[in-house]
């Protein structure tokens, strides 16, 4: 079996993240999750706790510092994989979906350097 490379540089690191659900219904309100913590980040996405149930193909706005920065991260991603741990809180695999490559690159860049701390 072949090993999967990635394109950019994952690490495990506990962030707090914010994150908005977007609902597409006409005149549908925002519904904000705060308690959610990253499991690990990349220029890819994100899988972060939640305690939250969501949808897959849910989309959401989220925001958090980037590692060793005071510069957030401000983007949007799509909810890709849900799993249901024991402790009743929820792994939510995202996808960003709005980061331009410059934006991709200097995220990877900042994970990069937390890597070698």
């Amino acid at each position: 079996m072949s090993e999967k490379k990635r394109k950019y540089t994952r690490i495990n690191n506990e962030l707090s993240i914010r994150i908005v659900q977007v609902d597409s219904a006409p005149g549908a309100e925002y519904l904000e999750i705060n308690s959610s913590k990253s499991i690990n980040v990349s220029a890819n996405g994100l899988l972060i706790y939640t305690n939250t149930e969501l949808a897959v193909n849910t989309i959401l706005h989220i925001v958090f510092m980037k590692p060793n920065t005071f510069d957030f991260f401000k983007g949007s991603g799509k909810v890709v994989r849900v799993e249901k741990d024991k402790d009743r809180t929820y792994k939510v695999a995202i996808n960003f979906i709005d980061l331009s490559p410059d934006d991709a690159e200097a995220l990877d860049y900042y994970i990069k350097l937390s890597k070698q701390k």
